[in-house]
C-alpha cells in the first residue's frame, strides 16, 4: 500500500513540472515495469516451499511436543500402590486422583465392584494411559481389632465353668472370630472375679473382653427329712427310703447313702443305721436311726391281709364325696361300737391284734388302736400311734391323726362308765378331760407332732358320728 501510495504521488508531482522538466523528460523517455515501478523485487523460485516445509515442520514438531507434554503431564499423577482397611472401598480415582486431559482414554482391567473388600488380600491390576499400561497394587489390610463386650457371670461353686461363648456379647467384625478363655480366676472359695476372654479375628487381632464373675460359695449341707426308726422281723425286707427326701440348697441331685454296716440283720437286737447325704461340693449330713430286729412271732399276719379286711369295712361305711374328717368319725365310730373290750388278747404285734379286731371283733386298747390303725391307713390318712406314759398298771394306746394340716386326737377305746369316744380332741381338751377323779392321758409330748390348738368339738355330732354344718 505504501508504494501504492508513493506512485500516485509521484504521478500527481509529475502533471505539474514545468516546460523545461517536461521537455527534457522526452528527450530521456526510459520503460519501466509494474515491478519496478511498485518496488516488487524478483524472488528465487524455489523459497517458497522450503519456507512451507519449514513451517509445517514446526506444526508437526509443535504438536509432538505438546502431546508429549501432556502425555507426562497426565500420567505423572498416577499412583501404583494404595493400601486400604477391609471395610473400605476403592476406586479407579484413587489411582488417578487427578484430571486427565483426554479421561476417555483412562481406564482399568479391574472391576472394582466385584472385589470383597472385607477380605485382607493383594490384588495386582493394571491401569491403562493413553495407550500405555501401568501395573497397580491394591492392597486390603485388617488391623482392627474386634469388638467385644462381657457378659456378668453369676453361679455357684458347685457349677461348671461358663461356655465362653455365653460369656462374650456384641462381637463385630468383618469376618469370622475365635472366643477363647485367656485368664480364669480361681473362684472355688466364692467371691467376686474377673476372667478374661480373648476374641481373635482372621488377621490375628486380638481383643481381651473383661466378664465379671460372682460365684458363691456352697457352704450347705443337704438336708434329710423323713427317716424315722424302724422295727422289723428277722428275714423280712426293710425300706429305708420310705417317705425319705434329701434337698440341697444348691446341688437338685444330692446323693444319699444307707449305711447299715454296723447290722447284724441274723441277730434279734437294736441298731444304728445312718443316712449319710453329700452334695456337689462334698458338704455331708447325717441322720441316725434305730432299727430293731426282732424273731417273727408264730401269730405274725402279713399286713397286706389286714389291709384287706379294712378295706372291706372301710367301703361299707364311707363314699367318695366324704371329706377325711367326716371318713376319721366314721372309722372311729365303727372301731368302738364293733369291737368288744376284753382284756386278755393277743397283742403280740400290731397285726395280729387289727387282724383280730376285724375278724374276732374283739380285744383292749392295743387291738382297738391298730384296727383304728388300718383303716386310717387305707383311707389314706396321716397316723400315728401314741402310747401312755409314764403309766402304773398298764400302758394305753390311741390313735393321733392329722386333718387339713392338724393333728388330733382319736381314742375308740371304751371307757368305764362314759358311752362314747374321743374324736379330733386337742392335747389340752384330752389332758383336761376328767372322769372319776383319772384323766390317764399324759404322754411325752416331744416324741409326737404340736397337737391343733383351737377345738373342733362344736363340729362333733357324737351321736350321729357325723360332722356338723
Amino acid at each position: 500500500m505504501l508504494e501504492r501510495k508513493t506512485a500516485k504521488k509521484a504521478k500527481s508531482t509529475a502533471k505539474h513540472v514545468g516546460p523545461e522538466r517536461k521537455k527534457n523528460s522526452h528527450a530521456h523517455t526510459k520503460r519501466v515495469s509494474t515491478k519496478e515501478l511498485y518496488g516488487i523485487k524478483k524472488r528465487h523460485k524455489g523459497l517458497v516451499p522450503l519456507v512451507i516445509i519449514f513451517v509445517l515442520l514446526l506444526i508437526v514438531f509443535g504438536a509432538e511436543y505438546l502431546a508429549i507434554s501432556i502425555y507426562d503431564q497426565d500420567t505423572a499423577m498416577i499412583v501404583r500402590e494404595n493400601t486400604i482397611e477391609a471395610g473400605q472401598t476403592a476406586d479407579l480415582s484413587m489411582y488417578v486422583p487427578g484430571e486427565p486431559v483426554f479421561p476417555q482414554y483412562v481406564y482399568s482391567n479391574l472391576d472394582f465392584t466385584t472385589i470383597n473388600y472385607t477380605i485382607p488380600q493383594t490384588i495386582r491390576f493394571t491401569v491403562t494411559f493413553y495407550g500405555t499400561h501401568f501395573p497397580c497394587v491394591l492392597e486390603i489390610v485388617d488391623t482392627t481389632a474386634p469388638v467385644a463386650e462381657g457378659i456378668p457371670q453369676k453361679f455357684y461353686t458347685t457349677d461348671p465353668l461358663p461356655p465362653v461363648e455365653d460369656c462374650v456379647s456384641n462381637i463385630y467384625d468383618l469376618n469370622d472370630v475365635i472366643v477363647e478363655w485367656e485368664e480364669i480366676p480361681d473362684y472355688t472359695w466364692g467371691g467376686y472375679f474377673t476372667a478374661k476372654a480373648r476374641v481373635t479375628d482372621a488377621a490375628g487381632n486380638v481383643t481381651i473382653v473383661d466378664v465379671p464373675f460372682n460365684v458363691t460359695r456352697d457352704i450347705r449341707p443337704p438336708v434329710i427329712e423323713g427317716p424315722e426308726d424302724i422295727e422289723v422281723f428277722i428275714g423280712d425286707s426293710i425300706s429305708y427310703m420310705e417317705n425319705v427326701t434329701v434337698t440341697d440348697d444348691l446341688d437338685p441331685n444330692p446323693t444319699l447313702e444307707v449305711d447299715t454296716s454296723g447290722v447284724d440283720f441274723d441277730e434279734e437286737g437294736t441298731y444304728e443305721v445312718i443316712y449319710r447325704a453329700r452334695d456337689l461340693t462334698g458338704n455331708v449330713s447325717e441322720v441316725t436311726i434305730e432299727l430293731t430286729l426282732n424273731e417273727k412271732p408264730d401269730t405274725w399276719v402279713d399286713p397286706e391281709l389286714v389291709y384287706e379286711e379294712a378295706r372291706d369295712v372301710l367301703n361299707s361305711i364311707t363314699w367318695d364325696d366324704m371329706s377325711d374328717m367326716e371318713v376319721a368319725i366314721q372309722i372311729t365310730w365303727w372301731v368302738r361300737y364293733n369291737i368288744h373290750y376284753v382284756s386278755v388278747c393277743d397283742d403280740t404285734n400290731w397285726t395280729r391284734a387289727a387282724y383280730d379286731g376285724f375278724t374276732k371283733r374283739s380285744g383292749n386298747c392295743y387291738v382297738f388302736a391298730m384296727t383304728a390303725k388300718a383303716l386310717f391307713d387305707v383311707a389314706g390318712i396321716e397316723n400315728m400311734i401314741i402310747i401312755r406314759d409314764p403309766y402304773i398298771y398298764n400302758p394305753h394306746f390311741w390313735n393321733y391323726i392329722q386333718i387339713d394340716g392338724e393333728w388330733y386326737h382319736c381314742d375308740s377305746t371304751p371307757r368305764m362308765g362314759y358311752d362314747s369316744y374321743f374324736f379330733m380332741y386337742t392335747t389340752e381338751e384330752l389332758q383336761n378331760f376328767w372322769d372319776n377323779g383319772w384323766n390317764g392321758y399324759n404322754f411325752d409330748e416331744d416324741l409326737y407332732p404340736e397337737s391343733a390348738s383351737d377345738s373342733v368339738q362344736y363340729m362333733i355330732n357324737y351321736s350321729g358320728h357325723s360332722i356338723r354344718d
